[in-house]
């Protein structure tokens, strides 16, 4: 029995009780499997079926350029079909794409070390989790930005394993107080471990990151080579550098995370009218081309390994040419790149819910919930950037996480649409309520029974009447949320790595986050 699962048999009081308090708070987790339900399509038939013809056509007459030496995944394209063009470029026929899409992976699970927290991974069913790598946080004793600490990022990691609609966790920021990138990989990885049982996510600078990593991760999960049996963490890899070119110093990286059995979000994120045609249907064409080519290079390497589709195509505002992670427009093409995937019957993964807006406001709620909305609807199975981010990816905030974690309940509740059944119309309870009843439906059977599974009820959101409202202080969901934050981070500090196996993990790598800011002060 591993040192977690001993771990898990004390704390199960301690476990259940706080399974109990998420579902008095109205945080009843979504089902593993995801949500399933209303479909949106924002392509016509035949216009997916030009953007994939399009996208084949790219692949052959430009192909993939190659930045540094020839990788091993690019040699093996080019041992299956692919053809080297002018230029150095990897030209990659049709038929090679098609007979990798034939190949992939359609379903794949994406572990947690609480295995009732793992995730089925399949083509339109819906999951919302963490991403970034936002380079500021919001301090909420100056109201300002500043550059985030390690210990930001382990109270971010500790704070999302209590939202129950946040369904992994990546790390949404940069712990800046860190050397190296070696030293930021190690302890990014520790904080996901020791903060949450949730599944992880996560980018590693190098080839020998990958190595450290994954020993510390086989060290939590009970020894060496568990985490490829039971992989806990998902990491986002490019396919490479757009606009169309495999970057050899991230592919081998890639390589060596699909070696130790990482699933892989084949990641390309052009910006339109930047690294991408400024046309939105272009910016489609190319950043699927671009995923294509990223999905054969990492099937070549292990057929059927777990990839998602991760075609994350974002859009410039083109009068200054920054990022707008909150616009119509990148809601469309986030939704479009999932509808892509559905043709191809690929589990994907789109970004959603970067707010351009710098703090948790009105400008903030809304485009957060069109944009996360519209991917889920669009059949996206992983949506990430879907809490916590501000300022178009550069910055997040800790009461933005509370706030949206409450925003995805009510996504997810329009995502599984209205269930139709002989009893859910109702017929036989309107005759009975109106013949022979009260005139009231308040009481009755069918009402009682259908209050959990019908209705979601936020645990944040305010419903009260002005009056209860201002009784209780008139604050406004910002400073509701950043009393939950304060709450929760004073309180919640999860154990389920021991102090004798978290001394073997501190004699083995080098971690900055110190013991005493694990525990409540």
């Amino acid at each position: 029995m591993s040192d977690l699962e001993k771990r898990g048999r004390r704390a199960g009081g301690r476990d259940a009780r706080m399974k109990a308090r998420l579902r008095e708070a109205g945080a009843t987790p979504p089902p593993p499997q995801g949500v399933e339900g209303i479909l949106l399509d924002p392509l016509g038939a035949r216009d997916v079926e030009r953007i994939h013809e399009a996208a084949l056509t790219v692949l052959w007459d430009v192909g993939m350029g190659v930045i540094g030496e020839m990788p091993e995944g690019a040699r093996r394209i080019l041992d299956n079909g692919g053809v080297l063009g002018e230029g150095g470029r990897i030209r990659i026929p049709r038929g090679l794409v098609e007979e990798v899409l034939g190949m992939a992976a359609r379903r794949w699970t994406l572990h947690a070390l609480d295995p009732e927290r793992s995730l089925e991974i399949a083509p339109g069913r819906a999951h919302y989790g963490t991403a970034g790598g936002a380079v500021l946080v919001l301090d909420p004793e100056t109201g300002g930005y500043r550059e985030p600490t390690l210990a930001d990022h382990y109270d971010m990691v500790r704070l999302v394993d209590t939202l129950a609609n946040i369904r992994w966790c990546y790390r949404s920021l940069v712990a800046r107080d860190m050397e190296s990138v070696a030293l930021l990989d190690i302890n990014t990885a520790y904080a996901l471990a020791s903060g949450t049982t949730k599944p992880w996510g996560i980018t590693l600078g190098s080839v020998e990151s990958v190595a450290r990593v994954t020993a510390l991760f086989d060290l939590v999960l009970g020894g060496e080579g568990a985490f490829a049996r039971r992989p806990c963490a998902h990491m986002v890899q490019g396919a490479g550098v757009p606009p169309l070119r495999f970057a050899a110093d991230r592919c081998v990286i890639k390589e060596a995370a699909i070696a130790k059995g990482y699933p892989i979000m084949i990641a390309s994120a052009p910006q339109a009218g930047a690294t991408a045609p400024a046309a939105l249907a272009g910016s489609l064409v190319q950043v699927t081309a671009e995923v294509l080519a990223g999905l054969v290079y990492a099937n070549l390497l292990r057929p059927g390994h777990p990839v998602t589709f991760a075609a994350w195509p974002f859009v410039s505002d083109l009068r200054t040419g920054a990022m707008s992670g909150g616009s119509g427009e990148q809601a469309l093409l986030m939704a479009g790149a999932a509808q892509m995937a559905r043709y191809y019957d690929l589990p994907c993964s789109v970004a959603a819910g970067m707010a351009d807006s710098k703090l948790p406001d009105a400008q903030s709620g809304f485009e957060k919930a069109y944009t996360t909305l519209l991917a889920g609807l669009a059949g996206a199975s992983m949506v990430h950037e879907a809490a916590g981010m501000q300022a178009s990816l550069l910055g997040c905030a800790m009461e933005s996480f509370v706030i949206d974690n409450d925003m995805l309940g009510n996504v997810l509740r329009t995502i599984r649409g209205i269930e139709v059944t002989d009893e859910s119309l109702s017929i036989e309870v309107i005759k009975e309520v109106n013949l022979t009843g009260p005139g009231h439906y308040l009481g009755h059977g069918q009402t009682l029974a259908l209050m959990q599974s019908e209705y979601h009820y936020p645990a944040l959101s305010d419903r009260r009447t002005p009056g209860e409202w201002e009784d209780d202080g008139g604050r406004d969901m910002q400073a509701r949320a950043r009393a939950q934050v304060e709450r929760t981070l004073a309180a919640h500090f999860p154990e389920h790595i021991s102090d004798r196996l978290d001394e073997e993990i501190r004699g083995r790598f080098d971690i900055r986050l110190p013991r005493e800011r694990m525990r409540p002060s």
